[in-house]
Parts: C-alpha cells; structure tokens; sequence
C-alpha cells in the first residue's frame, strides 16, 4: 500500500511542478529567452537535486520498510550493492537510504546527459519541418508529458519482465555495449541530410494521406471545421518527437537499470532528469547550439553501463560501488563538457587569427 502511496505522491508533484511550468509559461514570450531558459534549467536541476536528497529521510518508506527482513528482501530484489550484516536496524536502514540516494543521483545525471541528444535532434526536427518558433514550447511541453506517461509504461513493464528473467539483463547489456561503441563511430552528418531524414519519416507520409490534415502550426494540435476534426502540422511534429523519445528511451533505460533494478529509483529519476527538457533545449538553441565530443561522451557513458552489467559479480568482489559509477559517470560528464568548450573556444581563436 505504502508503495502505491508513494507513487500517487510523486505523480502529484510531478503534476503541480508541471502546473506550474505551463501556467508561468502562458505568461512569457513564446520563446523562451537564453536568461529565462538558464533560469528555469536552475530551477528544474534544483528540484531534482532537492527530491534526490529527500530520500535520505524517507527512502526507506517507498517500499514499506519496516523490519530488518523487510529491508534484507528489498535489498535482494533490487540487488542493491550494499551490505547490512552485523549492522543494527537504524544503521542498515540509514546505510540503504543513502545508497538509494546515490543510485538516483547516478542514475539521474546519466539520463540528463543522453537527453542531450534528444534536445539536438528536436532542434533538427523543428528545423526540417520549419516550425515557427511560437510553438515550440506548446509542442515540448506536450512531448514531455507523454515522455513522462510513456516512461511508466517502459520502465515498470521493463522492471517486471526482470524479475520474471533475470537474463533480459544481458539484452540491455548488449543494446548499451553496441549503441555505445556505435557512437563513438557516428559520422558528424550534414545537417541539411539530417533534416532531409526527418522530412521523409514515414509519419509524415502517413500523415499527408489523412484527408482532415492541415499542414500549418497556427491551430493548436486540432481544430473543427465544417463538422470535420483536422489534425495539424503541429500535432504531426509531436508525433515525430513522442517516437524519438521511444528510440532514445531503450538506449537510456537500460543504462539505469545497470545501475539499479529498483523500478521506482529508476522512474524518479527519468522524471526528473526530463521535467527540465524545455528549458534546457532553449537553453541550447540559444547559447549551446553543439558539443563537438558529445558522441564520444555519450558512447563511453553507454559502454561503461554495458560493462558494468556484463561484469556485475566480479566488481562486487572487487569493492566497486555505486559510488564508483556515480563518480565515473560525473568524470565523463564533465570531461565532455569542459573538452567540447575548449574546442569550440579553440576554434574561435583560429578563425580570429586567421582574418
């Protein structure tokens, strides 16, 4: 019961914090500014952080732990990498809040650098289909809704066929190993090729057969007429990103789930590491339009889950913890960043220099 109370009171908040982000939302400029993007990105971070150490004091309350056997259970079910023998009920309890605190965190900044590579290809989608700027927000905040029901689904569904088959855990092992080291080979293609791709996605075919279908962005997603429903460009560009934010998921779900196997971990922080997706892709389209080494960033994080599953036992022999990959994971986080700003800025010089 305890669990379901848990997650109808994260659904609240995730509704109130959404409430509020569209409600501000319809007061500002359809496009968010670079200091309004950098302000909600803040916030959005902020938030996440702030529920990341609110499991410090009631993590324990998720699954309803009441007992040292309770505890021992859910540790063995989720196969929480810690070990609580000879510790008293207070210590082990205080020892599986942290460590699910730790598991979120790793688990949350994983998902917020792979939503990276959701956010450019949105921006190449808006791009090919010449969206006018007015209704990207409208359009994000939708496809983020549906990120946020479709994540449920996946990921609780995911979790079940888990416990049910232990070696569905080799399968996401090697999606992450064969995405990631795809990566790191991934061609920098034109980006009028890019939009060309977008521009004969099968959707769009589909969509142009659709009698009732009208082609602008300046009617919402739907609109009636003469009796008839019609359907937008709008809503066809919707449509494209919901089926990206699928692809995307079955590379970053399975990521955290080499992390943990707890699906409620797992769904807090995906939520929470796509709530900030508007902001952070106004954040980009204005001031961070590429990040030259993000394949090669994106690829190591995917391959070092991939390992990391395929290698379980041995690390646990070893002593390697989730503080290790939380650790791992935040080294090439960083290391991407910090890179991609050094050749970029590099770049800049070279061309000063060169006029």
């Amino acid at each position: 019961m305890e669990e379901i109370l848990s997650m109808l009171g994260f659904i609240v908040l995730v509704a109130i914090l959404m409430f509020i982000d569209l409600k501000v939302g319809k007061t500002q400029h359809h496009v968010m500014t670079l200091k309004s993007a950098a302000l909600w990105t803040v916030f959005w971070i902020g938030a996440g952080v702030l529920f990341g150490f609110s499991l410090l004091i009631w993590g324990h309350h998720i699954h309803s732990i009441h007992s040292m056997e309770d505890l021992s259970l859910i540790i063995q079910k989720h196969h929480h990498m810690i070990n609580i023998s000879g510790l008293s009920f207070d210590e082990a309890l205080k020892l599986y809040r942290q460590n699910l605190t730790i598991e979120y965190f790793t688990g949350y900044f994983i998902e917020k650098s792979l939503s990276l590579d959701n956010i450019f290809v949105w921006l190449l989608i808006f791009m090919s289909f010449n969206v006018p700027e007015k209704s990207y927000k409208d359009i994000l905040f939708w496809g983020i809704v549906g990120a946020v029901v479709f994540r449920f689904i996946f990921i609780f569904g995911l979790s079940s066929l888990l416990s049910a088959f232990e070696w569905v855990l080799f399968i996401f092992a090697a999606i992450l190993l064969y995405t990631g080291i795809r990566m790191f080979f991934r061609k920098k293609d034109n980006e009028e090729k890019e939009k060309e791709k977008y521009k004969n996605h099968f959707l769009v075919k589909w969509f142009s057969k659709f009698r009732h279908f009208y082609p602008e962005y300046d009617r919402g997603f739907f609109f009636k007429k003469g009796g008839f429903t019609f359907v937008t460009g709008s809503f066809l560009v919707l449509c494209i990103i919901e089926l990206t934010d699928v692809i995307f998921a079955i590379d970053s779900i399975p990521a955290i789930f080499a992390i943990t196997a707890d699906p409620f971990i797992i769904y807090f922080s995906n939520i929470f590491a796509i709530l900030g997706l508007r902001a952070l892709f106004f954040l980009i389209y204005h001031g961070l339009r590429s990040l030259y080494y993000l394949n090669y960033g994106l690829g190591a994080l995917l391959t070092l889950m991939g390992v990391k599953i395929l290698a379980a036992d041995w690390l646990h022999e070893i002593g390697f913890t989730n503080v290790h990959s939380l650790i791992l994971v935040l080294s090439i986080i960083t290391i991407t960043i910090v890179a991609s700003l050094l050749k970029k800025n590099h770049s800049k010089v070279k061309v000063n220099v060169e006029k």
